[in-house]
């Protein structure tokens, strides 16, 4: 990524304090000082960045809207943070009263969150053109740090996640149909045909497509996790299938 100067402390959300994604800083680029990234995953949370990175480039794929994103190389001190766009005078976005776009946006992110076992909160806003976009998916893919220690080898990580493929198959199947049930008893049927529009397009992923993802990942991170997010997708992709096959006869 371009060279970056001016970093400082900074949280949209927690002003004051870390939040739940610890200590992040915003650094203007050294090319174009208008150009601002947000630096997540300093210091001692080595899944924030992987994940971020991970989840930005499975969104993109995917054709969602997302923010670019990059992991830092070259600077010890920042090893294992990732870089995302900041997006200056982000508006909170509502469903209520929404364009139809940023409505079938919203429940198309809906679906990922559940297919990538995201944990974190439901963080949705509008940018200067009023484009729908998501914060904060560093809890997702089942990827915590112990599971980055197993990977690095250290001792802690392998007492923590003693079998990888434990969170790989904790698909959480039954959230699929929940959240189905949940949007068309509360929204309709434009919902859902969103909600499985995603669905579809995750389960028809073209995997070739995030194999230079994982190259850049593999400078950062050990080969292992790079293996470990293929196998994520393929098995979800597997789970979609599942699902709108058996949705089909409801």
């Amino acid at each position: 990524m371009p060279g970056t100067s001016h970093l400082f402390p900074f949280h949209l959300l927690h002003p004051d304090e870390d939040g739940d994604s610890g200590a992040m800083e915003l650094a203007a680029s050294k090319d174009d000082p208008l150009l601002r990234y947000v630096i997540k995953g300093k210091g001692t949370y080595p899944e924030i960045a992987c994940n971020e990175f991970m989840y930005h480039k499975v969104a993109a794929t995917l054709g969602l809207y997302t923010q670019g994103v990059k992991l830092i190389a070259g600077n010890q001190n920042y090893r294992r943070a990732a870089a995302i766009r900041y997006v200056p005078g982000a508006q909170k976005f509502r469903l209520d009263g929404s364009s139809e776009e940023n409505c079938r946006a919203y429940f198309e992110f809906e679906a990922l969150y559940v297919i990538l076992n995201e944990e974190d909160s439901h963080e949705y806003y509008l940018d200067g053109q009023g484009r729908m976009f998501k914060l904060d998916n560093a809890a997702s893919f089942n990827v915590e740090q112990a599971t980055i220690m197993r990977f690095d080898g250290n001792p802690v990580g392998q007492l923590f996640v003693s079998d990888v493929s434990a969170p790989l198959h904790a698909v959480g199947y039954e959230w699929y149909g929940i959240k189905y049930k949940d949007f068309m008893e509360r929204y309709g049927q434009a919902a859902v045909e969103a909600y499985l529009a995603l669905i579809q397009r995750f389960a028809a992923l073209d995997e070739t497509a995030l194999y230079e993802v994982y190259d850049s990942l593999n400078k950062q991170y050990p080969m292992a996790l790079g293996r470990y997010y293929d196998e994520f997708v393929r098995i979800r992709k597997e789970t979609c299938r599942r699902f709108l096959g058996e949705i089909k006869g409801v």
